[in-house]
């Protein structure tokens, strides 16, 4: 959970919330009220790197921080992803006068002395604000970077964090096709972090593999020109003997981001595809080699891609281009539409928006219950034996239960939702990743959460159909809480005829299960993490009633009162 902290100057109107203390990176930041122009504005600091956001309101800082993550190129794909999860998943704001960045002052500071520059930047009424508000936080984190090296240190964080690990092929895989005159750079993987300056004869070891192992490469590539090769010989020794060794010992094989930032670094210098190219073949090289695996050459090439395609502006559609594209084609709209919707209400996207979801509106065909068999009768005799698992969570949370096949389809989703200790508070539905069948009870739709539009399979009432609709093999997702979206994956494992007891009835369980408005997945692993710790903050044993649950922990026999009184 991130903890957003505020003072007094903000206290008449943030609400003071109650959760668990924020203790892992990029989950503590402080916000205070800013002022340009005539115009107020929020500033957030993050804690460990003073990174900025700024936003226009309350309500943004989740938009655009996502949007200032896609502008770091420096930073690969799948950091940005893992990133933006950890920040916005779930957030709390919490009245705390007693602690603050000290790079706030120095924010407002800069914001003042540069007021006219930053007034112009926020006056382009075709982009969409967020987006404006996004190159705002780029440019207030530029005026201190080089004091501070606000972006090296996010950088450094996000790198222990999320480091991408570098994967080794298995022995006798086919597109190793190269010996190696070098040693694996694994070799010296005691040293990884360690003080080049103190470990002169490692760096020196480390060094001279090196260039064994850019030898080979040119001698592989020998067709290269010589101007270039001269160049590629430049860039290689600079970026293995030079970057990778300059704070601390890195080696090839220590993490692929590496490659990104450093990659990054030459861009800012100047835009080239060289670099580029250079870098991707000696990463194809060291997977023949049997270095790096396949994948890792991949996502070499694919992320220095999309970070020259982010410096040079070129990987957005443009919003007109876009806005015609879905005014000519509106079946690219589909399940999108609430999704296009929020973006226009945030600011994501311009008004223009609305004036195609409007014609949308107007010739979208409502999709209705299909008139479908409620029941197969071969089957509504037979027992199921069903596995579920609560996705994305570690420890694995799961349950095997047995259910007849003549009970419906909603007391499935109910008796999921009851073994994981849901209160039935909040909406669900059921999906057949086999079928693309959607199961749903018609008192769960409203005007907020109407039939799904292009869903694959029927839209099929869950209070008729029954069980026996199922098949052996079929895997399905049940969603809970649209809010938090609890996702169970669901097995039907086998059928069982005759069964003998009360169905239905659990006969394995690991790990409690949920806790309701918790936030998802992110903040019970959050919660986890504290228990384990002995770090749970007391507001929020006092939320969950005075307290705590213990996750490892399940009582098969009491799911099983559970179920047996909610039958009755």
């Amino acid at each position: 959970m991130t903890q957003i902290n505020f003072g007094d100057d903000l206290a008449d109107q943030l609400r003071n919330e109650v959760g668990a203390q924020a203790k892992k990176p990029f989950k503590t930041w402080y916000i205070s009220p800013v002022t340009l122009g005539k115009e107020s504005y929020y500033l957030y600091v993050e804690k460990l790197t003073g990174f900025p956001i700024i936003t226009q309101d309350l309500t943004t800082f989740t938009y655009v921080f996502e949007n200032v993550l896609h502008e770091l190129g420096f930073l690969t794909t799948k950091q940005q992803e893992r990133i933006n999860r950890i920040v916005t998943e779930t957030i709390q704001y919490r009245y705390n006068p007693d602690e603050t960045s000290p790079l706030i002052a120095e924010y407002k500071q800069a914001i003042k002395d540069h007021q006219e520059k930053l007034i112009d930047g926020l006056k382009d009424d075709q982009v969409p604000k967020n987006v404006l508000m996004s190159d705002f936080s780029l440019v207030l984190c530029a005026t201190l970077d080089e004091k501070y090296e606000i972006l090296k240190r996010f950088c450094r964080v996000t790198n222990d964090v999320i480091p991408i690990k570098v994967g080794k092929p298995r022995p006798g895989t086919s597109y190793c096709t190269i010996t190696p005159q070098f040693r694996d750079p694994r070799d010296w993987q005691e040293f990884i972090g360690q003080d080049p300056t103190k470990n002169p004869q490692v760096v020196t070891a480390i060094k001279e593999n090196n260039q064994k192992m850019i030898n080979q490469f040119f001698k592989i590539n020998d067709e290269m020109p010589l101007a270039d090769q001269a160049d590629a010989r430049t860039l290689l020794d600079d970026f293995l003997n030079g970057y990778l060794l300059h704070d601390q010992i890195g080696l090839v094989t220590t993490n692929l981001a590496a490659v990104n930032q450093y990659y990054w670094i030459l861009l800012v210098a100047g835009p080239d595809e060289f670099p580029m190219d250079v870098l991707v073949s000696f990463f194809t090289f060291l997977s023949h080699a049997g270095i790096v695996n396949k994948p890792a050459a991949k996502h070499v090439a694919e992320n220095l891609q999309q970070a020259f395609d982010t410096f040079l502006g070129e990987d957005n559609v443009p919003y007109d281009e876009m806005n015609e594209m879905l005014a000519n084609n509106p079946e690219m709209i589909g399940d999108d539409y609430d999704l296009i919707m929020d973006a226009i209400d945030r600011g994501d996207l311009p008004e223009s928006f609305r004036d195609t979801l409007a014609k949308f509106d107007a010739n979208k065909k409502q999709a209705k219950f299909a008139k479908v068999r409620y029941t197969n009768p071969a089957q509504v005799k037979m027992t199921y034996k069903i596995r579920v698992t609560l996705a994305d969570f570690k420890p694995q949370m799961d349950r095997v239960f047995y259910i007849a096949g003549s009970q419906s389809i909603e007391i499935l989703q109910l008796t999921i939702i009851d073994m994981f200790h849901g209160y039935f508070g909040h909406l669900f539905d059921l999906v057949n990743k086999e079928t693309g069948d959607f199961y749903v009870s018609p008192d769960s739709l409203d005007d907020d959460f109407p039939l799904p539009i292009d869903v694959p399979g029927d839209v099929i009432d869950a209070s008729k159909a029954t069980v026996s609709r199922l098949n052996k093999g079929d895997q399905l997702v049940l969603t809970y809480d649209y809010g938090d979206d609890w996702e169970f994956n669901v097995t039907v494992e086998e059928f069982v005829p005759n069964y003998v007891g009360y169905q239905p009835i659990v006969t394995a369980a690991h790990g409690y299960g949920i806790i309701e408005d918790i936030g998802g997945t992110g903040a019970l692993e959050d919660y986890y993490y504290d228990y384990q710790h002995g770090d749970v903050d007391p507001d929020f044993k006092e939320w969950l009633g005075g307290e705590l649950i213990d996750l490892d922990s399940v009582d098969i026999n009491e799911l099983n009162r559970e179920l047996r009184d909610s039958g009755e």
